[in-house]
């Protein structure tokens, strides 16, 4: 019997000439939500996507693209206006105090720009046009059974919107944490 082949190992890939190489694992961040029911999600944020945060100590909201990822704190690139350049910016992981993400799902995100618009609009072209064909109630008149289908498209356009940006504020349930890819 012959011994079976030598398999590389997680931490090392094979080169072209056989030799073993070690693989590059980089960090990224992850968000580990936990819902009311029990539902666990985990949401991903590598180096070179846009990573949108509110920081604990300023208050003040980012987002910038996420440049760099250490074990403790990771890295932003925002733009100076004073210097017209991009410049690099550190935040410990544990400074976050909400993190905001976008999912993009169709038809949902872009129903949460169109259904408001369009219950603007039919508000006002139920005020601006005349209730009736003969021109006898006048002009600029406002109804107010115009306002429950358009406020309907407001709230619909509101809750669409709402479902595709997400908010995480980072507590027991909801944890951000450094990984390493494989």
């Amino acid at each position: 019997m012959q011994e079976p082949a030598q398999r590389p190992s997680i931490d090392t890939l094979p080169t072209e000439a056989g030799q073993a190489r070690p693989a590059t694992r980089n960090r990224y961040l992850a968000i580990d939500a936990t819902g009311m029911f029990g539902r666990f999600r985990r949401y991903r944020i590598f180096p070179g996507e846009t990573m949108a945060f509110r920081a604990r100590l300023d208050g003040d909201k980012y987002r910038y693209p996420l440049t760099a990822v250490s074990d403790t704190a990771f890295t932003i690139a925002f733009q100076n206006e004073l210097y017209d350049q991009p410049q690099a910016l550190s935040f410990p992981v544990k400074d976050v105090q909400r993190v905001y993400l976008k999912r993009r799902i169709p038809f949902v995100t872009e129903l949460g720009y169109l259904l408001p618009a369009a219950g603007i609009i039919f508000i006002a072209a139920d005020f601006v046009n005349p209730r009736s064909l003969d021109g006898r109630t006048g002009r600029f008149r406002f109804d107010r059974k115009s306002l429950v289908p358009g406020g309907l498209l407001l709230l619909g356009g509101a809750v669409c919107y709402k479902i595709s940006r997400r908010t995480y504020t980072i507590n027991d349930r909801h944890r951000l944490k450094v990984m390493w890819t494989n």
